[in-house]
């Protein structure tokens, strides 16, 4: 079976992986004492779905596409819709706090994150349960207070100012380096506010 992704993510994967020092380019992104256990031959290696695909070409369940700008270019979020189960990515996380995407944003890291979240946010009243990439699943009880949890977030972070986020503050053990990707995203964003 194939492994899908939406065709900017394909794109970008290529693009990353045509640098001949992808793989240590990469591995700095990751948590440091995570790096080296993390295998890369893998990264990138997909079969893009033409532009606009609404939902996964497969015989499973019916699973919608829902792509959207936030956190990385193509990222997207999978419904299971007679499931109810959203499959976030790396969003909507009650541990790991929003990554922006400094990479290849269309309107600024900041909106295009809201943007994601307001798609996410459409699909919130359907959704028993939702799979973040990193950290515990939720139910339907909580999806809306992760998204205004991750609204908050972003919103401080353009306003310059430090969250009153658990996550930063007062992170879950073993997920203390959350803290140095707000110190490192604060950075940036004022750099960039900067030189504006």
């Amino acid at each position: 079976m194939p492994r899908y992704g939406t065709a900017r993510c394909a794109a970008h994967t290529r693009d990353v992986r045509s640098n001949a020092d992808w793989k240590a380019r990469a591995a700095e992104g990751l948590p440091p004492e995570t790096a080296q256990e993390t295998p890369l031959d893998l990264y990138g290696l997909i079969t893009g779905l033409p532009a606009g695909t609404a939902h996964i070409p497969w015989d499973g369940p019916d699973i919608r596409i829902i792509e959207h700008p936030a956190h990385a270019p193509g990222h997207a979020a999978l419904l299971i819709e007679e499931r109810g189960v959203l499959v976030a990515g790396d969003m909507l996380s009650d541990v790991f706090v929003p990554m922006l995407d400094d990479v290849n944003d269309t309107n600024g890291p900041v909106q295009d994150y809201l943007v994601g979240l307001r798609l996410l946010e459409d699909v919130a009243d359907d959704v028993d349960l939702v799979i973040p990439g990193h950290g515990p699943v939720c139910g339907a009880d909580q999806v809306h207070a992760r998204i205004e949890q991750d609204r908050a977030y972003v919103h401080a972070l353009r306003e310059g100012g430090a969250p009153d986020d658990p996550r930063v503050t007062t992170p879950t053990p073993g997920w203390e380096w959350v803290s140095d990707i707000h110190t490192a995203q604060l950075q940036r964003l004022t750099q960039s506010r900067r030189a504006a």
